[in-house]
């Protein structure tokens, strides 16, 4: 695959309020990102409708179509480290790190996740 995994970190300061935009990550092997995702059954789920408004735009305004689309919680993020060889581990525990940063419980955050043919 040639495209692109891009990841968006979305936090929600105030647990009645809405999503934010915190953090936008790529990762450098997208069908290696895929492919953990899909073994650890969290892939190719469709967004939720309560995205930030900031992370519609990056959907909407991008060049390429959104594909096999997911949304993480950081108790997934974990589960799809399972199926990562132990090279693989660094963006998954820097993207952990960031979440419980934002938010200690990791209730309040979240990866929006898709791929991009080019």
């Amino acid at each position: 695959m040639t495209g692109q995994a891009l990841v968006l970190c979305e936090h929600r300061p105030d647990p009645q309020g809405g999503w934010e935009l915190t953090a936008r990550f790529l990762h450098a092997a997208p069908a290696t990102l895929r492919d953990q995702l899909e073994r650890a059954g969290v892939g190719g789920r469709p967004h939720p409708d309560d995205l930030s408004l900031q992370s519609r735009s990056e959907l909407l305004f991008q060049d390429e179509e959104a594909l096999d689309t997911t949304t993480l919680s950081v108790t997934e993020l974990h589960a799809v480290q399972a199926h990562a060889p132990p090279d693989e581990w660094g963006n998954l525990h820097a993207w952990a790190a960031f979440m419980y940063a934002l938010d200690p419980s990791g209730e309040q955050t979240r990866l929006i996740v898709w791929f991009t043919e080019n």
